[in-house]
């Protein structure tokens, strides 16, 4: 041995023996966590004592190898949930488990510190993943390697090279649903709430040193004759009853599992419930409440249920939530890192989808067909579309495939914003007169407006729009037309101040393309307004104001197949916008000129609705919110014809606009079953805004005057266009 390490590791072993810690062998480091990637996250929960970032390692005994590898029994080294409280020992139930939760389709990454020290440590998993996707799992496939994301590289002991580096293997491990569903009850009960013969598990298809793949939940007649063989999404599991038992039981740390409901029965129904729940809930309400294992729950004890406070509805997470128990063998890895990969595996409909949105809507269809307590008789059908789109080529799938969903949610913002932005267009110029002693409100250049007293003034306006809106990654584009009229009064109360009520309505529709279906609205609104002259040649105006909002929908479902339909759709809504502009104006002879900028904002509600019409492709829409503020500046100018006798003058301006749209998640499902988060895109995008305009005076007198405007404004931009009209004949008294 060369002297400098036999020297080195004598030294070594005295430290060992002076201060009574390990000397590390092929070890994940005790705070190992380097960044966690991808479509999930590593859940550190508070109520638990869990601290972020979630994991932690403990290392006991080094390069211990464990001849049971199918439990944790005397194992002392782990990775566990970072609660400094608890080690790889602490009792089960005690909240060793790393949680995390699956939030799309591509899984998450793990990137682990590690040290390298020539030997190899065991280190038993405690783990539970949650599938928070959105589309229920047919399978799930654990990896290790190194890198993240598209640089990830498996390892592999087919690989010489992999062999020579890296000692990092699965040996065994076991998957299943908590016991206190599916097996012997586990902390929470004596007995599985659905079955206590045997637990839920994934098959285990294939272990390797570095590969885990799971397969379907076929281990549990239960199970299967419930929930299918997937993996339920958190959206698809179904609701409980859950009894706060703490007046019974003080030390009592969880509500108990009481019944739940079953959608294709359209009851609830009770499952295994332990002796003293049964007891208690029969003391709570002074009568037989009728227990029997997968019964019926009783009217009268529904009624009892709703109208105790003890009791509660939720979600049974733990029908979404899966243990994953399984040994790691690390020994020396180049570079000191190891990425564990969670990857959920979905049925082929869903995994054939691109979108986000088109994955939410595959996951609704699939889990319609697949998951049998949502069977309400429809189940057959959605099977039979499912295959139809299957046989599709892939466009023609996908196109059927969105048509499924409401594809065009984005239309009732458009149609929002189009009314909105009638009402604010529709407030008339005011000019200023020009004066080194401050601007001041002018009457001269009033041409949209008639006078109705003294230091007042009227004004309509008729307004019409054509927009076209690009698809977006998550929608469908569409073209929107819409008509406005609106009229007003304001009221001077200095010469540099003024203020105004406006009222108005309109109406506007959507027609979504490839023929997926029609949004119509009408809407009445208020505003009000007010005017400031600044500075030698300045005005500022700000505008407020709601409308009310009525909606009709047509939507087009699998235009062109067997199954095709046309749901419809009626809801209301309302709008609150404001606007605030100001411009700063210099004079030259007969031309007028200067500066303008704005900013708007748009935020719209739309209520609930059920659609009717189509059958079981019905839709239940939730509520739908959206925001967009634009910002727009500019130049503008204007000019008076020197030789007209009419008064007349020409107008125009040029703007570069930019709008910033929220993105939403609507709630959406087939009515009667549950509901999944649509996205839908907000409205961002940049365009050039091009106005023009012409007004004269056709008559002037001493009673009065009578005035004609007509004016244009274009906004071209990548995926949004629009351009409209505007008409108005005005009367000076």
């Amino acid at each position: 041995m060369n002297a400098k390490l036999l020297k080195l590791t004598t030294a070594s072993a005295a430290l060992f023996a002076l201060v009574g810690t390990p000397v590390l062998a092929g070890a994940f480091d005790a705070s190992p966590v380097i960044d966690v990637t991808g479509d999930g996250y590593v859940f550190a929960d508070p109520e638990e004592g869990v601290l972020p970032p979630g994991i932690k390692s403990i290392t006991e005994e080094p390069g211990a190898e464990y001849p049971n590898t199918e439990n944790p029994q005397g194992v002392l080294n782990c990775l566990m949930a970072s609660n400094p409280d608890l080690l790889c020992n602490a009792p089960s139930g005690s909240g060793k488990r790393i949680k995390t939760r699956l939030t799309g389709k591509d899984g998450m990454d793990i990137s682990l510190s590690t040290e390298s020290t020539g030997d190899v440590t065991e280190y038993y998993f405690f783990g539970k993943t949650s599938n928070l996707s959105g589309a229920r799992m047919t399978g799930y496939q654990l990896e290790i390697g190194t890198g993240t994301g598209d640089d990830f590289t498996a390892f592999t002991t087919n690989d010489p090279t992999f062999a020579a580096l890296f000692d990092v293997e699965f040996t065994d491990g076991s998957f299943n649903l908590p016991d206190g569903l599916f097996g012997d009850g586990g902390q929470e009960s004596d007995a599985g709430f659905f079955d206590d013969a045997s637990q839920a598990e994934m098959n285990t298809d294939t272990l390797t040193a570095a590969l885990i793949e799971l397969g379907e939940i076929s281990s549990n007649a239960v199970y299967t004759a419930l929930f299918g063989n997937g993996y339920l999404d958190d959206s698809q599991i179904p609701d409980g009853y859950f009894f706060d038992v703490t007046d019974y039981e003080v030390d009592a740390d969880e509500p108990a599992l009481l019944a739940w409901y079953n959608v294709s029965e359209g009851a609830w129904v009770y499952g295994n419930v332990d002796d003293e729940v049964v007891t208690y809930a029969e003391a709570e309400f002074g009568f037989d409440i009728g227990y029997v294992a997968g019964g019926e729950v009783p009217a009268d004890v529904v009624a009892a249920l709703e109208a105790n406070g003890l009791f509660e509805v939720d979600a049974i997470e733990d029908l979404r939530n899966l243990n994953l128990n399984f040994m790691i063998e690390l020994g020396d890895v180049a570079g000191n890192q190891v990425t564990l990969r969670l990857t959920p595996v979905f049925s082929q409909l869903v995994s054939e989808t691109y979108t986000e949105y088109q994955f939410k809507i595959a996951g609704m269809l699939d889990a319609a067909a697949e998951i049998p307590y949502l069977d309400t008789g429809n189940a057959a059908l959605y099977g039979s579309a499912v295959t139809g789109l299957l046989a599709l080529d892939e466009a023609a799938q996908l196109d059927a495939l969105e048509s499924v969903g409401f594809s065009f949610l984005g239309g009732y913002g458009a149609l929002g914003y189009d009314l909105g932005r009638g009402f604010v267009s529709a407030l008339p110029d005011r000019a200023v007169e020009f004066s080194n002693d401050g601007a001041t409100l002018s009457t001269r250049n009033m041409l949209d407006s008639w006078s109705i007293g003294e230091m007042s003034y009227g004004f309509v306006s008729a307004q019409s729009s054509m927009s076209s809106y690009d698809a977006t990654l998550n929608g469908v584009g569409y073209d929107t037309d819409a008509v406005t009229f609106t009229g007003g009064i304001e009221w001077q109360v200095d010469p540099s101040l003024s203020w105004g009520v406006m009222l108005g309505g309109g109406n506007g529709s959507v027609e979504a393309d490839g023929n997926r279906g029609t949004i119509d609205m009408d809407g009445v609104g208020i505003g009000l307004f007010a005017r400031k002259a600044f500075g030698t040649g300045g005005t500022m105006t700000g505008v407020i104001g709601y409308q009310a909002l009525t909606f009709d929908s047509t939507r087009e479902v699998l235009s062109g197949t067997a199954l095709a339909t046309t749901a419809l759709g009626e809801t209301d809504g309302s709008q609150i916008f404001a606007a605030l502009s100001a411009d700063y104006t210099y004079r030259n002879g007969a031309f007028t000129y200067g500066p303008r900028a704005s900013l708007e904002y748009y935020k719209q509600s739309v209520d609930a609705y059920d659609e009717t019409g189509a059958g079981a492709w019905n839709l239940s829409v939730g509520k739908q919110n959206s925001e967009t503020l634009i910002a727009s500046a500019g130049f503008w100018g204007e000019y008076e014809l020197p030789f007209s006798a009419q008064d007349t003058r020409l107008t125009g301006g040029l703007s570069l606009n930019s709008s910033a749209g929220d993105n939403d998640a609507v709630s959406v499902g087939l009515v009667g079953l549950f509901d999944t988060a649509l996205p839908v895109d907000g409205f961002d995008d940049q365009w050039i805004g091009v106005d023009f305009g012409v007004s004269t005076t056709l008559a002037s007198g001493a009673s009065g005057s009578s005035t004609l405007s007509a004016g244009y404004h274009g906004a071209f931009g990548d995926g949004y266009e629009s351009h409209g009209l505007e008409v108005s004949f005005n009367v000076a008294f």
